[in-house]
């Protein structure tokens, strides 16, 4: 009982801790940082090009009856912070309905795919990124180097919840993260090397 009320205080700790590092990251603070580009457009002098995109996977809307809201619906969006700039990118959605492929695939079963693309210019040289899914209440932080006139992709893999119980005492890791847990962070690639 005593492990489950430290357990409780802790999250609640981290929470709070997490509640203004959102407020933070969801307010412009600037607007010079990054802007949109038209399509077939070069990259100007002193400038690099930088592709966010992102492919995961939820449930879909109303399997839990209290959970999520939000999840499997047009509302769960990515958003992303460069140097004080914000932007939240809204997904292309489709119903998945997918085979386990081998022992371990965190992905399998019916759910809602997303797909997150979005395109910018921003000035050449480095950068401090942070990217979240505003409906999982983590924040992931890393700093980018762009070089001039280069085309960049950062591509962000989901890291699942935990569906079982056993996970957190270590016991029978394989198997535990299941997309219908949500989404606990990101592993990042720049350009295919992780970051």
């Amino acid at each position: 009982m005593r492990a489950v009320f430290l357990l409780s205080v802790l999250m609640f700790i981290m929470t709070g801790c997490n509640m203004d590092a959102f407020n933070m990251m969801s307010q412009s603070t600037r607007k010079d940082v990054f802007h949109d580009i038209k399509e077939g457009a070069p990259i100007p002098s002193g400038y690099a090009e930088l592709t966010i995109v992102s492919s995961l996977k939820t449930h879909k809307p109303g399997i839990y009856p209290f959970g999520s809201k939000v999840r499997g619906t047009p509302e769960y969006v990515l958003s992303f912070n460069l140097d004080g700039q914000n932007e939240m990118v809204k997904g292309f959605l489709s119903a998945e309905n997918r085979e386990k492929m081998g022992l371990y695939d965190p992905e399998a079963g019916v759910g809602v795919r997303y797909l997150f693309e979005k395109t910018i210019f921003l000035k050449a040289g480095a950068h401090s990124l942070m990217v979240s899914l505003p409906e999982e209440k983590f924040i992931e932080k890393r700093e980018l180097d762009l070089k001039d006139a280069t085309s960049n992709t950062l591509r962000l893999e989901p890291i699942y919840g935990q569906i079982n119980p056993e996970c957190m005492l270590g016991v029978g890791q394989l198997g535990c993260r299941s997309f219908m847990a949500g989404i606990v962070g990101f592993w990042a690639y720049l350009n295919g090397s992780r970051i």
